[in-house]
């Protein structure tokens, strides 16, 4: 049988690539507090042989460069910050000055249409990691996101004179709250498991207060579907920035995807209460 000869000055690409330590088992072996010292070790400049079919356009690796806690999450604050105040005043924009009427089957297809933009976008965002390390691409990715959830909570509620400010400021509130009450989590219980018994303490009481003043089926369905489901959303979320044992390693294009959760929470609670303050009007106080 002929053999295969290879010039000495050809790469070898069947070679074996070294097996790069993940943070999980480095944090199962150190202890929680272990970042740092991880975060040494991942910045020695060590040459790796990289098969054909796994280079990107990255010669080194990017996944585990250190990145300040206090500097990582307030990136990450200031851009759902921007994004919550550029989305508000566009709801609160076209509702107020255009007043756009749409007829039912119009507005079915816009919803359609963005709806499938949005979900492709945060599929090609989150799911696909190498189309976040090119480096423009991530933020046009994160920005067109951003919009098209925009348009679509606009379009899903294209009532005049619907997404008032007061829906917008009680999911800010929504969303604020549950972040605060995710950055600690007891020693004695799991983060998922505070999470349920924060969400059931919140709704015993409030049905409780609920009941004793006699609070409007329209303004307590949606503060129900809030405690239940959105402010929990947001909890968990926080607990993804704070807890160190539920967070990942900080990359460098993580701050972009945790902005994109955070806001989409903001705008489907906003969408959420508009939408459940109205069928609850309509349906249960008005039949």
């Amino acid at each position: 049988m002929l053999g295969i000869t290879r010039s000495r000055s050809a790469p070898n690409l069947s070679v074996r690539t070294y097996s790069y330590p993940s943070f999980e088992s480095f944090v199962s072996r150190h202890g929680d507090d272990s970042w740092h010292t991880w975060s040494h070790i991942s910045e020695d400049k060590v040459s790796y042989p990289v098969r054909a079919d796994q280079a990107t356009s990255f010669t080194h690796p990017i996944l585990y460069r250190k990145r300040s806690a206090l500097y990582f999450r307030c990136i990450v604050f200031v851009l759902l910050g921007i994004q919550m105040a550029l989305g508000s005043l566009q709801w609160v924009f076209t509702t107020y000055r255009w007043r756009p009427q749409f007829t039912h089957e119009e507005r079915s297809m816009s919803v359609i249409l963005l709806l499938l933009s949005w979900i492709n976008l945060i599929l090609a965002f989150i799911g696909f990691r190498r189309l976040q390390f090119t480096f423009p691409l991530n933020w046009i990715v994160f920005a067109s996101a951003f919009e098209s959830l925009t348009l679509l909570v606009m379009c899903l509620r294209l009532i005049e004179l619907d997404l008032t400010w007061p829906f917008m400021l009680f999911g800010f509130v929504v969303v604020a709250y549950y972040t605060l009450l995710g950055i600690w989590v007891p020693s004695m219980l799991t983060a998922n498991l505070w999470i349920l018994i924060v969400a059931s303490i919140v709704v015993v009481i409030t049905s409780g207060v609920a009941l004793f003043i006699r609070l409007k089926m329209h303004y307590y369905v949606p503060l129900s579907f809030c405690l239940v489901l959105f402010g929990p959303w947001a909890m968990y979320n926080s607990q993804k920035l704070f807890v160190s044992h539920m967070r990942e390693a900080y990359m460098t294009h993580q701050y972009l995807e945790a902005a994109a959760k955070m806001y989409t929470n903001y705008a489907i609670t906003v969408w959420a209460l508009v939408y459940l303050y109205h069928l609850s009007d309509e349906t249960l106080e008005n039949p």
